[in-house]
């Protein structure tokens, strides 16, 4: 019988391409997700947007064989243009980055919120929409995201959607429930009704419904886009013209994104589990499951969107737990594994084998696995570890906020503290300062050459670059 995914949401937390926008504590779980020290999203979160085990011996990985160059002390990080002032001491204001600018939020004094977009190069607000209010009632919660096709602005249960090149301030807006999911394609803006499973695609400036999906007996539980080669790490919008609906008994539903056409209908041969992590790129689907609160057993999927053959590619029984998963390599998908007492393991799998070609201690409490290329980030615990296409542990940090600033290059700097902003060359492992930043009131963004760091009265943009 097909498993029942009713629950599904329950474990959102744990999923590999949700967005939360919201308090701050959601804020907080969109930046983990920036730098993959954390799980992604709470369940909670008034919107989210889906924008992304044969015979091997486990072996340690040797933290000090390949140390990095210790790195001398810094002056303060250089700022762009002068900050953005909040008007009034804001604890939260989630910034997000898309398009060559740098988009926040705060609340006003009279309960409406505030948007803003400044140019990154030039420091120059550009953009700016104020009075956003949900019901005429004061926000108690709001967040921005955005992508190069538009700036979505939640304020309660209100979805606002800009287009920051144009005039009008108030573009279109819809009413979003805290589980409905809404996922930024280029063809449109994807969103699926927790309460009924019904689809819909809007055309991003006007809101037009481009296409329905029925609720029906076997309704739509998630929905995801599919990543292609070579996109940015960072980047939260999805490239592929299709879309991926994944049902109630696990069939998984591809679609042209713009028309909403069925192109086929997959029913994998171990169809996705309640809770299940799943990972779309380049024209596969890979789901794990179940990841949420047990460790009793689990198993990850390799499906072909375009033939729709399906296969096990990896299984792990009792006293496993599914932590994170992520592409990691041509033909390849890595998997961070829990065991019991916080230990943790990683493996990289070979898809058209289906068996593992390593496997190595992960960090101490480890929830989530991020792939540039070949290398991947495992963090969520205390430790942030970067591992190598064979394995090696090539650098690791404790306790700070560690990112891609491309595919070469990490960007490691305090959580939400004062301190210092340091950059990486994966290749050299040299450690080389930036700069510094002060108390920090959110999670920084950023961009190759840029950074943007909210504190309690503003926000700062600020270059990596010098």
């Amino acid at each position: 019988m097909p498993t029942d995914l009713d629950d599904i949401f329950g474990s959102l937390g744990r999923q590999a391409d949700g967005i939360p926008l919201g308090s701050a504590g959601q804020a907080r779980a969109r930046g983990h997700r920036r730098n993959r020290n954390g799980a992604l999203v709470a369940a909670a979160a008034a919107v989210c947007l889906v924008l992304a085990g044969v015979g091997v011996t486990i072996r340690p990985d040797h933290r000090d064989d390949h140390p990095v160059t210790p790195a001398p002390s810094a002056g303060p990080l250089p700022l762009v243009g002068s900050p953005i002032e909040f008007g009034r001491t804001v604890p939260e204001s989630g910034p997000a980055v898309a398009a060559g600018r740098v988009y926040t939020s705060w609340p006003a004094a009279d309960g409406s919120v505030t948007a803003v977009g400044a140019d990154l190069h030039t420091g120059r607000v550009d953009w700016r929409v104020t009075g956003m209010r949900s019901w005429d009632a004061p926000a108690v919660s709001h967040g921005v995201r955005a992508v190069e096709q538009g700036v979505m602005v939640a304020v309660d249960d209100q979805l606002y959607v800009y287009d920051p090149a144009g005039q009008d301030p108030n573009d279109w807006v819809m009413t979003v429930g805290d589980l409905d999911e809404v996922v930024p394609l280029e063809k449109a803006l994807v969103r699926r009704w927790a309460v009924n499973g019904q689809v819909d695609a809007h055309d991003w400036r006007t809101g037009r419904k481009l296409w329905t999906l029925q609720p029906s007996a076997d309704p739509a539980v998630r929905v995801l886009g599919v990543r292609t080669p070579g996109q940015d790490p960072a980047d939260e919008s999805f490239a592929d013209d299709r879309v991926l609906v994944v049902t109630k008994t696990g069939k998984v539903q591809v679609r042209d994104a713009g028309s909403g056409d069925l192109l086929r209908t997959i029913t994998p041969k171990s169809p996705a589990q309640a809770g299940s992590m799943f990972v779309g790129y380049d024209g596969w689907l890979y789901e794990g499951g179940p990841s949420c609160c047990d460790t009793s057993a689990y198993r990850v999927m390799a499906i072909d969107l375009g033939t729709g053959e399906s296969s096990v590619i990896v299984t792990e029984g009792v006293g496993h737990a599914l932590g994170g998963l992520d592409v990691c390599g041509p033909g390849r998908v890595c998997v961070l594994d829990q065991l019991d007492n916080a230990l943790t393991s990683v493996s990289a799998i070979d898809v058209a084998k289906r068996q593992k070609v390593w496997t190595v201690i992960g960090p101490v409490g480890g929830g989530s696995i991020s792939s540039a290329g070949e290398t991947m980030l495992i963090g969520g615990g205390q430790t942030t570890v970067l591992l190598g296409a064979d394995g090696e542990s090539l650098f690791q940090s404790n306790a700070t906020f560690v990112d891609w600033l491309d595919r070469e290059r990490l960007l490691v700097m305090p959580i939400s503290g004062a301190g210092t902003v340091e950059m990486i060359d994966i290749a050299t492992r040299k450690l080389v300062p930036l700069g510094t930043v002060p108390q920090l009131s959110d999670m920084c963004v950023h961009t190759a050459d840029r950074l943007a760091c909210p504190t309690g009265n503003d926000l700062r943009i600020y270059s990596l670059s010098g």
